[in-house]
């Protein structure tokens, strides 16, 4: 299944300590950009865990030439100018990369707050598209400000959406999992009527009181503007947008049935020894162990893409690979599992598999 990835992006790439060529580059300072030549010939062949923060998550994400990378920019010059420099790194290695600036996020409260609305605008719009194309969205929230990822992560969490993250210091992708939450998206719903209103033009702080009068559970969602008008804040806007994507995809995938057989039943991998990595036969029993898998056998097709794929979503049909890169074991996993959704809910819990 192709994916589309969502990245924010920071400055890392410009201000991390590590004796780079524009070491010691500082924004405060009003230090004039590196050449964007010498910062694209430095990282062909720079570590890209210690590059920035984003080469660093990107780098362990088994990037594919059907993925889209989506990089969210902010409107700052050293914001655009990182986003175009990964851009021309990441051309070669994935099947496409866009960039999207997110309306007016940069330095200041004001325009933060509408920065924070326009990246819920950008992601949500791409969510919806992607969902129309079959296509699977992944949450890449490490750079960029600290507000931003706090929104993707909150987002990637309502909607059931995969967010991954990485600090400086990890060496492991850290995967935020789909959360089997409920919440109340009604709530928008009884409310339409109000998000719809107040979200179609700047409203008179007078007319707005009118309506919160009747409806006091909405205060915390508003705002006062320096215009007059009162407006849905960062959080309401994201609550009105997220809700309405979230009621548009239907019901949740459930976890797949039970097969009832013992685990050593499922166990159809060849006890002769070949060049297995160390651990090979706990992993394939921790694999037989989970009640929805039916068979787990070598599978050569596991050998190319990302360490866990699905090969048949209809059938629940998934690969693996266990083991360090040159020396990796594929295998083939049979589940209970019945269609796109309920498959990637599978591949998902297999990803956290040691």
């Amino acid at each position: 299944m192709p994916r589309q990835i969502l990245c924010t992006v920071g400055t890392s790439l410009l201000t991390n300590q590590d004796g780079r060529p524009w070491a010691g580059w500082n924004p405060r300072n009003a230090t004039p950009l590196p050449d964007a030549e010498v910062i694209d010939t430095w990282l062909q062949t720079a570590d890209t865990t210690a590059a920035s923060a984003e080469t660093n998550t990107l780098s362990r994400l088994d990037l594919a030439d059907t993925d889209l990378l989506v990089l969210l920019q902010s409107d700052t010059p050293e914001g655009r100018f990182c986003a175009e420099r990964l851009k021309t790194f990441f051309d070669s290695r994935v099947h496409e990369v866009e960039l999207e600036q997110i309306g007016r996020l940069g330095y200041g409260a004001d325009r933060f707050t509408a920065g924070l609305k326009a990246l819920v605008d950008i992601a949500i719009r791409r969510v919806h598209r992607a969902q129309e194309r079959n296509v699977q969205t992944v949450f890449c929230a490490t750079g960029g400000f600290k507000a931003e990822i706090a929104f993707l992560n909150l987002m990637g969490a309502l909607l059931g959406i995969e967010v991954v993250y990485i600090h400086e210091l990890h060496r492991e992708l850290v995967r935020l999992p789909r959360l089997p939450l409920t919440w109340n998206a009604e709530f928008v719903a009884q409310h339409r009527d109000f998000f719809q209103w107040i979200d179609e033009e700047p409203r008179k702080s007078a007319e707005v009181e009118s309506w919160l009068k009747g409806r006091p559970e909405l205060r915390p969602l508003v705002e006062d503007g320096e215009d007059g008008c009162t407006y849905l804040s960062a959080a309401g806007d994201l609550l009105y947008k997220v809700a309405n994507e979230r009621l548009a995809m239907g019901p949740r995938a459930l976890w797949p049935p039970t097969d009832p057989r013992p685990p050593q039943e499922k166990n159809r991998v060849s006890q002769v020894e070949h060049h297995r990595p160390p651990g090979w036969e706990r992993f394939v029993d921790r694999l037989c162990e989970i009640d929805c898998v039916t068979l787990v056998c070598y599978g050569a097709e596991s050998f190319r893409g990302p360490r866990v794929k699905i090969i048949n979503a209809e059938k629940g049909i998934l690969g693996v690979r266990y083991g360090n890169p040159g020396q990796e074991m594929p295998l083939r996993v049979e589940t209970t599992a019945r269609g796109q959704a309920q498959t990637e809910l599978v591949a998902g819990y297999l990803r956290q598999l040691k």
